[in-house]
Formats: C-alpha cells, sequence, structure tokens
C-alpha cells in the first residue's frame, strides 16, 4: 500500500471549512500518481508510448469531511491489474487513524493516439504486485443508468483549465461540475461512472433526477450520456 501525508489547506476547504468533493479527488489522483512515478510507470513513462489511465468508475464513501488545517494521510493499493484494466482502492484518514474516506475504481489503460483500449504492459503489471495485507473495504460496484427523467438546469463548456495531459477533461472536474446543481451539499457516498471523455470546447447539458435518497447528475451532449454521478 502507498501512502503519503498532507495538510488541508485553505484553498482546499469550503465555507464551512471542510474539504470540498472536488479536492477530495484531487487527493486521491494525486496519491495515484505520486504511486506511480515512484514505483517507474506514472506520466513520463507513458506519455512517450501514447498510453494514459482513463478511470471509468469511482466509488466513495465519506464518514467525515477533513476539515482546514487538519493533518491526513492518503492511501491507495492497486489490484486486479491484468488484460486492459485495473482497479485502485483508496482510503483518506487523520494521522490518529480515524477512517475519513475509502474508495474504489476501475481504470483502463488507454491508447491516446487511438483512443481505444491497450493491454497492460509487462513493467505496469509487475510494478503493482498484489498486496496481501490491503485493508478488506466492502464496495457495491453499482453501474449507473438514466432513465432520461431529469430536468435540465444548465450547460457547462470545457475550457482550457479542466484538461489533463491525456487531453480531455480531468475527472475531478466532472465531480466540481455536478456538485454546482445540487439542492444539497452533504452526502455520505459518490457513485460516478463516466461514459464518454469530454474534450476542449465541449458543451455539456447538465440534467438533474432526484432520487428516494439522493441526486443524480448527468452530463450529456447530443443526447449522449457522458457522465453519471449519484451523490447519497
Amino acid at each position: 500500500m502507498y501512502q503519503y501525508q498532507s495538510r488541508v489547506s485553505y484553498s482546499e476547504v469550503d465555507s464551512n471549512l471542510n474539504l470540498t468533493y472536488f479536492d477530495l479527488v484531487n487527493y486521491m489522483q494525486d496519491c495515484s500518481c505520486f504511486h506511480s512515478d515512484d514505483v517507474g510507470v506514472g506520466v513520463r513513462y507513458l506519455a512517450p508510448q501514447n498510453l494514459g489511465w482513463f478511470v471509468t468508475t469511482y466509488e466513495i464513501h465519506i464518514n467525515r469531511l477533513p476539515v482546514y488545517g487538519e493533518e491526513i494521510v492518503i492511501s491507495t493499493y492497486p489490484y486486479q491489474v491484468k488484460g486492459m484494466m485495473a482497479r485502485r482502492a483508496y482510503s483518506l484518514e487523520t494521522k490518529s487513524g480515524e477512517l475519513l474516506m475509502y474508495a474504489d475504481s476501475l481504470w483502463v489503460l488507454m491508447d491516446l493516439a487511438h483512443l481505444h483500449p491497450a493491454r497492460l504492459t509487462d513493467d505496469i503489471i509487475e510494478a503493482y504486485p498484489e498486496d496481501p495485507d490491503r485493508p478488506a473495504f466492502e464496495f457495491s460496484r453499482k453501474k449507473l443508468r438514466y432513465e432520461n427523467n431529469g430536468k435540465q438546469l444548465g450547460r457547462f463548456k470545457v475550457n482550457e483549465n479542466h484538461i489533463d495531459t491525456n487531453g480531455h477533461m480531468n475527472n475531478s472536474w466532472y465531480i466540481d461540475v455536478t456538485r454546482r446543481y445540487l439542492p444539497k451539499q452533504e452526502f455520505s457516498s459518490i457513485y460516478v461512472n463516466y461514459k464518454k471523455a469530454a474534450f476542449l470546447f465541449d458543451e455539456l447539458e447538465v440534467y438533474l433526477v432526484e432520487l428516494e435518497q439522493g441526486y443524480q447528475v448527468v452530463l450529456m451532449k447530443d443526447d449522449e450520456v457522458y457522465t453519471i454521478v449519484e451523490y447519497k
């Protein structure tokens, strides 16, 4: 299991001094990147080969959000690394060991030149061995579906600051965009299914569905679903 420590900064919190969902996902993403870099298969390894990891799902469970100034430990471990895909779990704890958040994700390695899945290299597989001591978190791995029953609340245009090294809108921005349209802001679980990548200057329509418990926010373009996020 890979870990790094940080301290929640003022620029990462909301008006109540709680870490934002946007920055929570950024912490997860940074932990993944630091881990991959440190074992030699990070962005500097992938980019010359026109390879990049695309996340397809997140399942995030929040016990509580850390607050401004709080010292935290972010952990991650990959598993089921085979074929063209890998799973990666995360946890966020206080320095004293309080579990604040745990999450699961599914990633696919992509050929960026042709935008289709690529087989994992031997270097990648060897860099991510199974960890027998990893925590035993339980995940539902639910598949989200949109029933075309949402109310359109707005539109969003992808700009330069939203683009990452893979050339599409970075994962955390989907969280930031959908959060803006929620009637309330406090949730204990967030499920994300990325269906299609958004690129520079794409204009996405935002739809809101009220669920029995929570909300579903859907980003679409030309009647095609790009991302579904459920907050519960």
